[in-house]
């Protein structure tokens, strides 16, 4: 059985017995219908509700004995009801001006004052939004008596979204000297294999061959080696640059006067 106040059956029975047909019928019986309904919306932790109820009981047309009841019941029930402060503020610490909030998705605060504001007991949903659209969804469950508990959203301030630093990749002087590595090495087989033809055609006109045949043979031989010592020197520097990673771009007419420099040797 829900608890009431002691006296409160006796109140009620005496206001019954001494009100006339049409008072029971008029304020007299409302007061004592909000006299009970304040008690069961306490007792089922509806403290908000149960206040309104007393106060409404405190009429000055409600029996002196009801008013009375009505007045202690109401402190008792306001001394029960918790309350929260909604604070949303800067990386600082500092409240940020305009800021409001919704609480359970149906009570709007239009304005964050600093100011009390007084909840039922139990688990409550707070959304608290900036002027600029950001927001925080908080949750917290409320005692009863607990008063002045500071629900705290913090907004970090909005730094500009940068594209991270690009990895260091391989030098391109590494594919210019590669290039002309490969491209000396592949002239120096031709080169090589021409000067091995002459060389197998002058041991068998030996030793009637020309003179001309001679330096043919000699010219091929001569170029070859020019471009193997081309070849070896480029890819050398190639796989230097290729594992020495910078983070500095090589200019492009740099890479292009290298690389026409390179072609002009052949």
């Amino acid at each position: 059985m829900p608890w009431r106040a002691p006296g409160v059956w006796w109140l009620q029975l005496s206001a019954l017995l001494v009100a006339t047909p049409a008072a029971a019928s008029g304020p007299a019986h409302a007061c004592i219908d909000a006299h009970a309904a304040g008690q069961t919306e306490r007792d089922a932790g509806r403290l908000l509700s149960a206040q309104a109820q007393f106060i409404s009981c405190t009429a000055e047309a409600c029996p002196p004995m009801i008013r009375r009841e009505c007045v202690a019941l109401g402190e008792a029930v306001l001394a029960m009801t918790p309350s929260v402060v909604l604070v949303a503020q800067d990386g600082d610490g500092r409240a940020i001006e305009g800021a409001h909030a919704a609480i359970d998705g149906t009570l709007a605060i239009p304005l964050l004052d600093g100011r009390p504001l007084e909840l039922d007991p139990g688990p409550h949903r707070f959304a608290l939004a900036l002027p600029d659209g950001r927001s925080q969804t908080l949750t917290a469950t409320l005692r009863s008596g607990e008063k002045y508990r500071r629900i705290v959203a913090n907004f970090v301030p909005v730094l500009p979204v940068t594209a991270p630093p690009e990895r260091a990749g391989r030098n391109p002087l590494a594919y210019v000297f590669g290039g002309v590595g490969l491209a000396a090495l592949s002239a120096w087989g031709l080169y090589a294999l021409d000067g091995h033809n002459k060389q197998n055609e002058l041991e068998r006109c030996a030793p009637h061959c020309q003179a001309s045949d001679v330096d043919a043979m000699r010219k091929s031989y001569l170029i070859a080696d020019v471009l193997l010592g081309v070849s070896l020197v480029s890819l050398g520097t190639g796989t230097y640059f290729f594992f020495k990673q910078t983070d500095e771009q090589t200019p492009r007419g740099s890479t292009s006067t290298l690389w026409l420099e390179a072609k002009g040797h052949f």
